[in-house]
Parts: C-alpha cells; sequence; structure tokens
C-alpha cells in the first residue's frame, strides 16, 4: 500500500507536538491563526483518478484542504515550512504548489504500483473494495493559551485492508516568531518519568481502573508502556494529550484524550 510522508511508499504517517506557557509564547503580543496576528489562506486540490485507464475502474480520491500563513516574512516561511515538512515531506515550495504536487505523486504511485495486482483480482469482486483508495486532509486552528498557536490536521485515508485509518496530528507554534514548540520549550529537564505517571494515573481514572492488570482487560497498553505522545493541546485551562488509534489501544477504541490541568502540570513546566 502506498501512503506520502516520511517514506511515501511506507504506510506511515504520523505527527506534531505542542504548547506551552505565556513565557515560552511570548506573552499576549503575538497574534493567532484565528485573529490579526496571522493572515491566512487554504491551499486546495481535489483529484480522482482511476486504477486503470477503465472507464469502470476503481478509483483513488484525493482531496487536500490546508491552512497556511500569507506572507513573505519569516515567522511566515517557518510555519508554512513545517507544516509542508509534516504534511508532504516537502518545503521551500508554495502551499499550493505542494498539495498540487503531493497530489500528482500520489495517484501517480496509486496507479503504477496498484494496477499490477488489480489486474490479477479483477475477476473477483470480492477485492474491488481493496482499491478504491481514499486520502483527505482537513485542517483547522484555534487559539492556544497566552497567544500560542496550534494547527490540527485531520487525515481520513483507505488503502485496503478490513478498514481506513483516521488520525488526528497536531502543531503548535510560538505565536512571535513561528517556531514549532517542542517539549523542552515546555516542560523542565528529567519531566519524563513524572508526565508518564501522570498521564497512567489520568487514564486509569478515565477507564475505571486501579491497576495495569485492569487496563489490559480493557484493551489498553498491551504492548507498550505509557508514554507522552507527539500530538497534544495546550488549552486555556489544561493541556490534552491525544493518542490515534492502536498507539495505546486497538483501532476500536478510536482516539484517547487525557487532559492534565495546568495545577497539575506546573512542578514539571517551565
Amino acid at each position: 500500500m502506498i501512503i506520502f510522508a516520511a517514506n511515501m511508499k511506507k504506510n506511515n504517517i504520523i505527527i506534531g507536538i505542542a504548547a506551552l506557557l505565556m513565557t515560552a509564547c511570548g506573552g499576549n503580543g503575538g497574534g493567532l491563526f484565528s485573529g490579526n496576528g496571522f493572515d491566512t489562506d487554504e491551499a486546495k486540490v481535489t483529484k480522482v483518478v482511476n486504477i486503470t485507464d477503465e472507464e469502470n475502474a476503481p478509483k483513488c480520491h484525493i482531496a487536500l484542504n490546508v491552512k497556511y500563513v500569507k506572507g513573505d516574512d519569516e515567522r511566515a516561511k517557518t510555519v508554512n515550512n513545517a507544516i509542508e515538512q509534516r504534511l508532504f515531506m516537502m518545503d521551500s515550495l508554495t502551499m499550493q504548489q505542494a498539495v498540487d504536487s503531493f497530489a500528482n505523486l500520489y495517484t501517480s504511485d496509486y496507479r503504477k504500483n496498484m494496477a499490477p495486482l488489480y489486474r490479477e483480482d479483477k475477476d473477483d469482486e470480492t477485492k474491488r473494495a481493496w482499491y478504491e483508495y481514499k486520502y483527505e486532509v482537513t485542517t483547522e486552528t484555534k487559539a492556544g493559551k497566552d497567544g500560542c498557536m496550534v494547527y490540527i490536521i485531520n487525515l481520513d485515508m483507505y488503502e485496503g485492508g478490513a478498514h481506513g485509518i483516521s488520525q488526528q496530528l497536531v502543531m503548535n507554534f510560538d505565536a512571535k516568531t513561528g517556531r514549532q514548540l517542542k517539549y523542552d520549550d515546555i516542560f523542565v529537564q528529567g519531566h519524563e518519568f513524572r508526565l508518564r505517571e501522570m498521564l497512567l494515573d489520568e487514564l486509569k481514572k478515565q477507564t475505571d481502573t486501579n491497576t495495569l492488570d485492569e487496563l489490559h482487560a480493557k484493551d489498553y497498553l498491551l504492548t507498550m508502556d505509557i508514554y507522552a505522545p507527539q500530538n497534544f493541546i495546550l488549552g486555556d485551562d489544561e493541556v490534552t494529550f491525544i493518542y490515534n488509534p492502536y498507539e495505546i489501544a486497538p483501532y476500536a477504541k478510536g482516539n484517547t484524550e487525557l487532559t492534565l490541568s495546568y495545577s497539575k502540570l506546573k512542578d514539571i513546566m517551565k
């Protein structure tokens, strides 16, 4: 199957991280994506390509709707380059060029890699659905804590198999510089153990469990230990950590969101 991200031909796409306090964000002086500080626009593309030249052949549907920051200043360039890298492994293009290039490459790979397999299976109607590919990206922006900017990517794709994949991916940007914020910008050195401990306590609380065995019985953390995910959102009063399907629980569980208040996190935040 094909996905274009960290490796276009591997089934990989993962992404983002974020949030912080007033000191890291530069206080209230910066603007927000949804406010006057950043003037945003959208780059869009919709493309439908048959797997073969036959009129009734399965199709690949791709639809991208990507917000970006208008302007040529360094802050806009920094934000847009980070978004392009995260979504498409590209940079230094206009966002419209990036979405067009990705759509062309993705559909070209679809025909190149999947058409030979389809020709072998075309007489088996039960397998037709395997070749009806979909790749959709929508993006949204929201105000983060004290001038931080939250950029949310919603990915919905199907590339054969029993079901599609949906992911919510988060990036957070400093309001003054446009720089993407990392854990080291937010938490003190040595925070990892305490943060994992708090996330595990919150997961137990949310699932009404008291032990790891009870969590395992409810299909959580079957093959991994708790960890701080790449995706989290800085709210007005708390940080929301987002785990996509398969990260700490099976697909059927959907997203898992764990929320920790600033009062709980204050001892490990800068």
